[in-house]
């Protein structure tokens, strides 16, 4: 039976079989698929282990690892297929400010919500940007 660790340190991983390196991977060259073949290999290569107990346990530890990158893989696409949606502000219904317009009303300093510190038109009793009542 083969012995195998995996060493992890500043992005880089040694594959060790019996205290001996055999492979030093980096960063870059693992992926996700990699790591659930490598695992899916352990899996097959586990179904040999003589010994009962050590075989249950292993193969549970196995399938609980695989468990686990699958619900990652979901997880990653789950993300991108939100993240690929594209939300576009649309613009406003009614113009908010306009310096040529001279038939609203003027607002002054002391017209601000005491809220949101929008400034506040004196037609209204309210702040028309956050809904604040004014008293």
């Amino acid at each position: 039976m083969k012995s195998i660790a995996i060493v992890v340190g500043n992005f880089r991983a040694a594959v060790l079989i019996r205290g001996y390196m055999v492979r030093e991977i980096m960063a870059d060259d693992a992926t996700v698929d990699q790591l659930q073949r490598y695992l899916q290999e352990q899996l097959v290569e586990a179904e040999d282990i003589p010994n009962v107990e050590q075989r249950k346990q292993r193969i549970i530890k196995l399938e609980s690892a695989l468990f686990e990158v699958i619900e990652f893989i979901k997880s990653v696409e789950e993300r991108e297929l939100v993240e690929s949606v594209i939300f576009e502000e649309s613009s406003s219904v009614r113009l908010i400010s306009s310096s040529d317009n001279t038939d609203e009303p003027s607002i002054t300093n002391s017209e601000v919500c005491p809220e949101c510190d929008e400034p506040q038109s004196s037609e209204f009793s309210f702040c028309q940007v956050c809904g604040y009542q004014r008293k």
